[in-house]
């Protein structure tokens, strides 16, 4: 009887309503959070707050304790110099944000806009590529992720990488800033530079298709990348081989995202930096789905973001908030707002 009796008040308990704790617990192990940050340090108060174990930025980073921080690029302003012994420092301090839970993907700032007249010390573009790829990717001493599950790199560039948490599928392109590599080439020889130019475009366009064919059992996607492919000349027409610098360097993988998210029709977040306005909207009325966040940085507003995904908030399935401030990410993207 005593058997009988445990059964019955098992059942008893499992046919109970939830409690609205129970229930927020519930909700809590449905969602998808993840810390993003780019374009700084720019100054040295910046540097000051993302050194470990001080610096104000540093510890909320690592008090949220995300399972993934994505680095957006320009880990330094365009007028620093981009000496190897920089480019080392600035990859240690990434690294130790939130160690071996960190995704970087390059920015301008990073390589391309190493050989400017204003610096003190130019450098060849693609000899600066080749060296952030060695640091980060091949060789990386501090093994940037190695914690997070399943990621897998693109095969012939590196930098490309996919993994997943939970319901939410990732993926990083490599899209820097200067027309995505196309303008300013000042100091590397011309065809070749263009020539990594549309390999580039080719491998990132590539990775999309493969992201999206992986998510097709996933609830979500977010592609994360360092410019800002918004913001352009609409009177420019794609890069074509007759035409690979007048012309819109983002076109194609703009149109590339939109036709994809279109198909998906789960929630997609696009997460960019390059430019100050610092916002999180839905850049086409025929397209839903597809959300944007326009990271902090780049002088205007000193933060990181935290970004939670809530596949229950079919309106707003992307919360972004400041880690220092705490504060909503605006709905409007106007640099003056701040």
């Amino acid at each position: 009887m005593a058997v009988w009796r445990w059964l019955l008040l098992s059942c008893m308990f499992l046919a109970l309503p939830l409690r609205a704790g129970d229930a927020l617990l519930l909700s809590h192990e449905k969602i998808t959070r993840f810390v993003v940050i780019g374009d700084m340090p720019y100054t040295d108060a910046e540097y000051a707050l993302l050194e470990h174990s001080g610096g104000a930025l540093a510890k909320a980073i690592r008090a949220t304790d995300p399972p993934v921080l994505i680095h957006l690029g320009d880990f330094k302003r365009g007028r620093l110099s981009c000496s190897d012994e920089l480019l080392q420092d600035h990859y240690r301090q990434i690294a130790f944000l939130n160690p071996h839970k960190t995704v970087y993907t390059p920015g301008d700032n990073d390589w391309t806009d190493c050989d400017r007249f204003t610096l003190s010390v130019r450098y060849d573009e693609l000899e600066r590529l080749s060296f952030l790829r060695q640091l980060f990717f091949h060789q990386d001493q501090w093994q940037l992720t190695k914690h997070i599950p399943g990621l897998v790199r693109q095969s012939g560039f590196v930098e490309n990488a996919r993994w997943r948490i939970g319901p939410v599928i990732f993926a990083t392109l490599h899209i820097p800033g200067t027309n995505n590599g196309r303008k300013e080439i000042l100091r590397s020889n011309l065809d070749e530079a263009l020539n990594e130019a549309d390999f580039r475009d080719q491998s990132n366009k590539q990775w999309l298709s493969q992201l999206f064919a992986e998510a097709e059992a996933a609830q979500a996607v977010v592609i994360a990348f360092q410019a800002d492919i918004f913001d352009f000349d609409h009177d420019k027409p794609a890069c074509a081989p007759d035409n690979r610098t007048d012309c819109d360097g983002y076109r194609m993988l703009r149109d590339e995202i939109k036709r994809h998210s279109a198909q998906f029709k789960k929630p997609v977040l696009v997460v960019h930096g390059d430019t100050p306005a610092y916002c999180l909207l839905q850049p086409y009325a025929v397209i839903p789905n597809l959300w944007r966040l326009n990271a902090p940085g780049d002088y205007k507003y000193i933060d990181a973001s935290q970004v939670v995904f809530d596949p229950d908030n079919n309106d707003m399935p992307f919360r972004v908030t400041g880690l220092l401030d705490q504060k909503h990410a605006p709905t409007v993207c106007e640099d003056g707002i701040f």
